[in-house]
Formats: C-alpha cells, structure tokens, sequence
C-alpha cells in the first residue's frame, strides 16, 4: 500500500504540503497578468489534481530499482514517464479553463492558459521527479527501518537462547557443588545434610517457578539470590557472610531473569572462596531519581590468576543489560581497596 495512504498524519502533511504549491501557481499566473479570481479558478482545482496525480511516481519507484539500473536506463523511464506525466497535468489544466471559460468572469481563461500550458508542463516534470526522489528516499528508510526491526528480533532470540544457555550451565555447577556437599555431611552432620536438602529443593522450585519468563520483579530476583546464599552458607560456613542494603522501593523494579544470579556466583567463585579468611558479600539495591542502581561486591585478591567463566558471566550480564536497556543503562565492574565490584543501573519499571 502507498506509505503516504497508510498513515492520516503522512496523508494530512501531504495535503498541506499543496497548499504552498498551489499559491506558487496562482503567483505564477498573476506575475502573467492574470486576475487574482481567475488565477485561483485555476490554481485550486490544479493543486487537488496535482495532490492525486503526483500519489503514482511511488508504483514506478517500486518496480525500477535504481542499484539494478544503468544511468542511461534511469533517465529514459524517468524522462518518459515525468513527460506524459506532467503532459496528463497540463492538460487537465487545460480542460478545467475551458470548463471555467463559461462563466461571465472568468471567459478570457482559455485564451489565457494557452500561452501558459509549456510553463505548466515544465513545472509538472519538475514536481513528478520530485516526488521520485522523495518516494525513493521514502522506500529507503522503510527497508532501513525494516533491517533494523529484524536486527533487534534476531537480538532478541540471541538473548534468548543466552538465557537459556545460562540456565543449562548455572544449575549443572550449582548442583554438582552443592551435592558434592551434601554427600560429604552425610557422615559428618546429617541435619546439616538435611537442612542443605530442603534448601537445594526451595532453590530450584524458585528457578523453575521463574520459568520462560524475560523479566521478573527484583523481589523475585533476589529470593532466588538468597535461596542460593542459603545453600552457599552452609558450605562455607563463617567464612561467608552476607549484608544486604536493599531499598524498599526497588524491590518492585522489573530485570532481566538471572540477572543478579550470576554476579553472585561469581563473586563466592573468583572472589570469596580463594581466600582462607572467606569475607563478606554485600549486596545493595536503591532507587533515586527514577534509576535502580544495583551493586554486588566482595573481597577478591587482585593478584591471584583468575580462574575460567569470570569474564564470561559479566559479558553475559552486561549484554543482556544493554538488550533490556539499550542506551539507557550503565555497567561498572573493577578493584578497589581489595574489593571487586560490579554496579549495575538502570531505568526504574515496574508491572502495570
């Protein structure tokens, strides 16, 4: 369908955009000589017939493809159709001074058109190639526009299929850990072994209740979180410890599934249990002028070599922060005073 046709705001621009043009005929013809009622007689049908007959360029447009075409091709079809085009428009304005020329005052019309048809066949090729042009640049952004809608679904089934992949490789780890765990307290505790059981069980009846979902409400998130802490604790011990800093307001903004997951694996894996002393896991969530900043950090020696999957997490992170947020979000990680870092913000939704 004709773009212009597709849209009442492009149709009403377009309409408008005749209102000019048929002053410009009606300053054409009084520069001529002619009355100012006989110049608008004139100009006002032109321009409504103008408004229809300058629609069609976009068909030809559509069916000559200009990367396909040699210059000599582009300027025949072109040059052939803008003349019988504006041969067409002319005419017509012919026609209406005839019709016109039966009134009383506006008799002398038709000796008058004659003179001025070649300027009036002029202008139309002008305006038919025009309009070319503009339909030509037109079709471009709609391919553009297009592409671009096609590169972000194609984005989004990549992320998509991060997710998932994310999901296949965070609870295989998880649960070779935590039942390699289990196992050993078996002999040693058996009502540790049993608190680490219904923990496991409370953990990944959260991670299935999350189900396909994109995004989820931080709330959400972060009780997954603290299930998963629940069971790290337990084979850590006192050399884990937590503190959470979680504003009231933030808990209903909506993020990525699995977003704060993997930040926490990370930050037990590369940071807290390769040191001896184990430390403290700090969690902090807050909201301030409409942005959520999230921010995870932990102990970490800077010199010890890193172990395999820590720049894979934060990649995965970071990009699916940048999929949900495009251009509206910020990611930080790095060392400071003996402490890794990863900050994370955001613009503030919630569910309707």
């Amino acid at each position: 369908m004709h773009p212009i046709l597709t849209s009442r705001t492009r149709l009403l621009a377009y309409l408008l955009l005749w209102v000019p043009l048929g002053g410009l005929l009606a300053g054409l013809a009084i520069m001529q000589g002619w009355s100012r009622l006989e110049a608008l007689a004139l100009a006002i049908p032109m321009a409504v017939m103008g408004a229809g007959i300058y629609l069609s360029p976009f068909y030809l447009c559509k069916v000559v493809n200009v990367e396909n075409q040699s210059h000599q091709n582009l300027f025949i079809i072109w040059g052939f159709a803008a003349i019988i085009d504006a041969g067409f428009w002319s005419g017509t304005a012919w026609g209406v001074a005839r019709f016109l020329g039966r009134f009383e005052a506006l008799h002398s019309l038709p000796q008058k058109i004659t003179p001025a048809l070649p300027v009036l066949w002029s202008l139309g090729v002008v305006l038919y190639l025009a309009s070319a042009a503009f339909y030509y640049l037109l079709i471009a952004l709609q391919r553009a526009q297009k592409a671009e809608a096609e590169h972000l679904q194609l984005r989004m089934l990549a992320q998509e299929a991060e997710l998932k992949a994310l999901r296949a490789q965070l609870n295989p780890h998880f649960l070779f850990n935590s039942l390699n765990s289990i196992s050993a307290l078996t002999t040693v505790d058996s009502k540790r072994a049993r608190e680490m059981c219904l923990l496991l069980s409370d953990f990944l009846r959260k991670s299935l209740g999350l189900g396909e979902r994109k995004q989820v409400a931080l709330r959400e998130e972060l009780d997954l979180v603290r299930a998963y802490l629940s069971i790290e604790q337990i084979r850590f011990g006192e050399r884990l410890k937590v503190a959470w800093a979680v504003a009231a307001e933030a808990e209903g903004a909506l993020v990525p599934t699995l977003l704060l997951q993997p930040l926490v694996e990370n930050a037990i894996k590369h940071g807290i249990s390769v040191l001896p002393e184990g430390g403290e896991l700090r969690l902090q969530a807050s909201v301030q002028q409409g942005t959520v900043t999230l921010r995870v950090d932990n102990p970490a020696d800077q010199d010890a070599p890193l172990k395999p999957g820590l720049g894979l997490g934060l990649r995965q992170v970071r990009q699916r922060l940048w999929g949900r947020f495009p251009d509206r979000c910020r990611f930080e990680s790095g060392y400071e005073n003996g402490r890794h870092h990863v900050v994370l913000s955001f613009p503030l939704e919630t569910e309707p």
